[in-house]
């Protein structure tokens, strides 16, 4: 981790400006160049480090983080460009800058109501999800907050890999299991509240079914996929007749009792969701793709970063 002055200078990029989004353990802000350029990035500068936490404990954590995001290249994946520290000696990653904001904004202020532009959101996440696994990785904390779009609000990019896993190595057929309670209330698979090992991607999958019902119906299913949740209760004892998906037609409603199988074992996987019948047919965006093309229009976020 040793640098020059120079390369350790957070200035090469630019200069720090407002906050564009807040989280247990970093503050993303937006990054300007100084030289008059016009290339926005995006700042995560990471908390300090903890009382009870080593130095190098805390380093390993920044690195393990940039290395995973740092390797990762896909359209529906954030671009990892450097880490480096700042003018304060805190420790930064400086990434791609999405202009359009997350899901979770879309979601809250209720613009996203077409049903293409949902579907179109929805291939996109699986695209990269399939992606992240097909490198080894399992993101483990998927929520429409750490789903950021560009300036037209027309193409997604996975973010925040903080928790990443790496579940299989490179070269490696055999995966990894995954223990411990990881991600985001209503969006945490089933399997993680038990006390054994779990297949970390198969939780991704788990996380896919809720975004998509959130974005449907702009709330969640339940708090928290326990049995001492009542909605979450009905719905395993009830499986089959859940009304949100039985009011679904046919093809989204049979990939959702699928995806959100309380069963890690016969859930379906990334691949199986991307050959499914009903999924290989929605029209999905990309940087080219215009409305004509696509069959649908993106609004784009009525309140996206500046």
């Amino acid at each position: 981790m040793t640098r020059s002055l120079s390369e350790n200078s957070l200035a090469k990029y630019g200069q720090k400006h407002e906050v564009l989004g807040r989280g247990a353990n970093a503050v993303v802000r937006l990054c300007c160049p100084a030289n008059g350029g016009s290339k926005k990035l995006a700042v995560k500068e990471f908390r300090k480090r903890r009382k009870n936490e080593t130095q190098k404990e805390y380093i390993k954590k920044l690195i393990a983080e940039f290395c995973i995001s740092s390797t990762l290249h896909h359209e529906n994946v954030v671009s990892t460009v450097d880490l480096i520290q700042d003018e304060k000696h805190h420790w930064c990653v400086v990434m791609e800058y999405c202009a359009g904001g997350d899901l979770f904004g879309r979601i809250h202020c209720g613009t996203l109501k077409e049903s293409g532009e949902v579907n179109c959101y929805l291939k996109q996440l699986v695209q990269g999800v399939q992606y992240l696994h097909s490198m080894g990785v399992a993101h483990r904390d998927l929520k429409p907050e750490n789903l950021l779009l560009d300036k037209a609000g027309k193409i997604l990019k996975i973010t925040d890999f903080g928790v990443s896993e790496v579940f299989r190595n490179p070269f490696c057929t055999l995966a990894r299991k995954a223990k411990g309670l990881c991600g985001s209330g209503p969006y945490i698979a089933p399997e993680e509240f038990e006390s054994g090992e779990y297949d970390s991607e198969k939780v991704d999958v788990w996380s896919v079914g809720i975004i998509y019902y959130v974005m449907v119906y702009n709330s969640i299913p339940w708090k928290a996929a326990t049995m001492s949740d009542a909605r979450y209760k009905h719905f395993v004892e009830h499986k089959g007749q859940f009304w949100p998906f039985d009011r679904m037609q046919a093809g989204p409603r049979r990939l959702m009792y699928r995806i959100l199988d309380p069963n890690p074992a016969t859930r379906i996987t990334i691949k199986e969701i991307e050959e499914d019948e009903w999924f290989k047919s929605l029209s999905v965006c990309h940087e080219d793709t215009t409305s004509e093309m696509a069959g649908h229009q993106h609004v784009g976020n009525p309140k996206p970063f500046k």
